[in-house]
């Protein structure tokens, strides 16, 4: 999902853009998407980089490590009945795919919480370490060893649970001001999405594999949204976000990568559009994201913390 300039939503530099991206009508709904990620990001993408991720008992033991969304989303959905404040349903997931483990000091997320005016309660205890298994490149398509699952309930609190090599636990649940503000324009994936493996074959058809072959250590990051509230106008259809990267993780100060990503339909599995081209690395695929968060949507208080 570009912006007006054509730039890619995570990532600055040169990029290159398909005819579809002329279509104004095309280009208007898929403003919608980035907005809310982006604001998502403020809370997902800071806990996934900066509060470390450790997991702990899972519903029930892995069958699997590598698991795809569909069955992390169920995971996530069964190990969430243990948290208080559900029912809860999964509304936005983010995968990252990387081909060695990744282990980070914990940076404290809690002023960034604080700072946005939520409240937050760590279910597990607040962990020390972030802890990204490695996934395969024997790892089945559409297939990872780590998501983040970020469900909402009624009153639009948030739940982020990890599914980590095949376990699911929860990681912290969120409320207050502008956090219940952004989930309260997120709407759980409805039944009819297309799975990972769909979404991540799509992309590769598309130049994906063209940007893996030429970059074999590359990191991916695959998000997705079940959709977006409209009020009276109903809601928009679930759709993803793909990034491949060669910015090495953590990120090295100075460090240029290439880059390729893809928008793709989350009903049908289409691309809507894609993208190459250079970027600046930084820390996490997104947490200084050139998108622009509409203040309609999200006020300056989330703005400021992405």
């Amino acid at each position: 999902m570009p912006e007006p300039n054509g730039a890619a939503p995570w990532s600055e530099g040169t990029t290159e853009s398909p005819a579809s991206d002329r279509d104004p009508g095309r280009k208007r709904r898929r403003w919608l998407l980035p907005t809310l990620v982006a604001a998502v990001a403020a809370i997902v993408v800071a806990s996934l980089f900066l509060t470390g991720v450790v997991h702990w008992g899972s519903s029930g033991g892995p069958s699997s490590p590598y698991l795809t969304f569909s069955q992390a989303e169920a995971k996530s959905q069964s190990a969430s009945g243990s948290t208080a404040g559900g029912p809860w349903f999964a509304s936005i997931v983010i995968s990252l795919v990387s081909p060695s483990s990744i282990l980070e000091p914990t940076q404290n997320v809690s002023g960034f919480l604080t700072d946005s005016n939520c409240t937050y309660y760590w279910p597990n205890g607040e962990p020390a370490n972030l802890a990204v298994p490695a996934t395969p490149v024997t790892a089945a398509v559409g297939a990872s060893a780590y998501w983040l699952v970020g469900l909402k309930n009624a009153s639009n609190g948030l739940l982020l649970e990890t599914v980590s090599d095949g376990s699911a636990s929860a990681l912290v649940t969120i409320q207050g001001s502008a956090c219940e503000k952004v989930a309260g324009y997120l709407v759980q994936f409805p039944s009819g999405s297309v799975d990972s493996p769909t979404i991540v074959t799509s992309v590769n058809h598309v130049g994906g594999s063209a940007f893996l072959a030429a970059h074999p250590n590359a990191t991916e990051l695959w998000s997705g949204i079940g959709g977006i509230s409209l009020g009276l106008l109903g809601a928009t259809t679930p759709e993803w976000y793909v990034e491949y990267t060669s910015c090495t993780f953590p990120a090295v100060e100075g460090e240029t990568g290439a880059f390729f990503n893809a928008t793709v339909a989350g009903l049908t599995g289409d691309i809507i559009n894609n993208h190459t081209g250079t970027t600046g690395c930084t820390l996490g695929p997104s947490v200084t994201p050139s998108v622009h968060v509409a203040p309609a949507v999200v006020d300056n208080s989330a703005r400021k913390a992405i």
